[in-house]
């Protein structure tokens, strides 16, 4: 159980006030100050020039839990960096001590400059309930000092300041795809609905982090289902406009979001607009370096492939029927027939199922689809030892270490032909992979040209 939770600190610099009239420059001033609130500690941070000042502080008020924290050396009052280090230090302390930084005050009214700006900078980072200044409601005319007895206490939450901190890093993050991080940052966004005049941000913002999230996860039915926007407003702020999806990808979604092969409407279409986006993915994961993933997900673009291309013929790689007279006469002519089910289909692996499909394009006699078909059948060909034998010896597959470590030059060229590859299948290919990019990603490292 932590004894420290819920009690209150207040935190204050000690400037020098004014010697002629220290009762009405310091003594009652801090008194005001000391009497605001119900204080578990008062801790002083005077210069080495005003310790004597806290010292009597500390004698006139000894009903209050006043602790002194003068800094270490002559003249730092005037060095702000040395000023932070200290604060810094002390607020670390207490809150490793269980104090809640919601319950820690920062008075940042008096001592020099350099002391104010350093304790406002601690009490920021370590998001301090309330940083406080006196002001005035009556200042002397001839001294511009604040007339005894009309000082005005004004709290600032530096949590709305923070706030901005956040939406900013949520924007950063975004760009970077670490979308997980910006629902972290705002909980419960955004059903929940935060104050402030970055409500609307933040709402859109975590929207965002949901939506490109479940579609980077392939999780494309909850990727559409907040497509629709449905509890948002229908204007979104203008900052959030580069994370607003395209016409185009809504559709793509509502595509893949749909019947899957093989009852799909259309099976050609459903397999070429999850191609594109394995392969949008793809790209996605070499730019953050996951080589592995990449691995994966390009076979599993040349395993649809082959099982595209026979949906145009009518064929189901995965309940190939030996009723249909080309699947029957090329497993009549295989000197490795797959052993049918029952009812008399096949289940075929990638590499049977190019087979057949380079059997059917050589029936068909279409020269662009012989070559397709030729190049699925035979993949070592045209990928070298980036084929099958590289994704199955993978970590993440049947191997123990890494296969693409340290080739990430190689990963790119493979990646540019099995795209191409792609591209050149069908020439609506391109605008669908088009649709299935995150255009707000920020393009760095090995990825950037892809």
């Amino acid at each position: 159980m932590n004894e420290n939770a819920g009690k209150k600190v207040l935190l204050l610099t000690v400037g020098a006030g004014s010697a002629e009239k220290l009762e009405e420059t310091i003594i009652t001033p801090f008194k005001k100050s000391f009497e605001s609130g119900e204080w578990d500690r008062i801790i002083l941070f005077p210069s080495k020039a005003t310790e004597a000042t806290a010292l009597l502080l500390a004698e006139r008020f000894p009903q209050f839990p006043i602790e002194i924290r003068a800094l270490r050396k002559e003249g730092q009052e005037e060095d702000a960096d040395a000023c932070f280090q200290q604060f810094d230090g002390a607020i670390s302390e207490i809150v490793a001590q269980g104090y809640p930084p919601s319950d820690i005050t920062a008075d940042i009214t008096r001592g020099t400059k350099a002391m104010s700006a350093a304790l406002l900078m601690a009490a920021m980072v370590h998001q301090a309930g309330h940083v406080r200044y006196i002001s005035a409601e009556r200042r002397d005319s001839a001294t511009g000092m604040t007339t005894p007895g009309a000082e005005r206490i004004c709290d600032v939450v530096p949590a709305q300041i923070l706030l901005k901190l956040k939406v900013n890093q949520a924007f950063d993050y975004l760009r970077a795809g670490n979308y997980r991080a910006v629902e972290n940052l705002f909980p419960g966004a955004p059903k929940k609905l935060y104050p402030g005049h970055f409500k609307e941000e933040i709402r859109f913002l975590a929207w965002a982090a949901l939506f490109w999230g479940a579609w980077d996860r392939f999780d494309y039915k909850t990727a559409s289902d907040l497509g629709r926007r449905d509890s948002l407003p229908a204007a979104a702020p203008a900052s959030i406009e580069p994370f607003l999806p395209s016409g185009e990808q809504i559709e793509l979604l509502q595509k893949l979001s749909g019947t899957a092969p093989p009852k799909s409407a259309d099976n050609p279409g459903f397999c070429r607009a999850l191609c594109a986006d394995l392969l949008a993915n793809a790209a996605r994961r070499f730019r953050e370096g996951q080589n592995e993933e990449v691995l994966v997900r390009l076979y599993r673009v040349l395993e649809l492939m082959g099982q595209l291309r026979l949906f145009t013929h009518g064929i189901d790689a995965g309940a190939a029927s030996l009723a249909n007279d080309a699947v029957r006469a090329w497993w009549e002519s295989s000197d490795d027939r797959p052993k049918p089910d029952s009812e008399g289909t096949l289940k075929l692996g990638r590499l049977q199922a190019a087979r057949l499909l380079e059997f059917v394009e050589n029936r068909a006699g279409v020269p662009e689809k012989q070559r397709i078909a030729a190049k699925l059948a035979d993949l070592k060909q045209w990928l070298g030892d980036w084929g099958p034998e590289m994704r199955n010896t993978s970590v993440l597959i049947h191997g123990f270490k890494a296969r693409s470590r340290k080739r990430e030059q190689e990963l790119e060229k493979v990646l540019d032909k099995v795209r191409q590859f792609y591209f050149d299948e069908q020439e609506g290919n391109q605008k669908l992979f088009a649709a299935a990019q995150f255009p707000f990603l920020t393009q760095s490292g090995p990825a950037a040209a892809i």
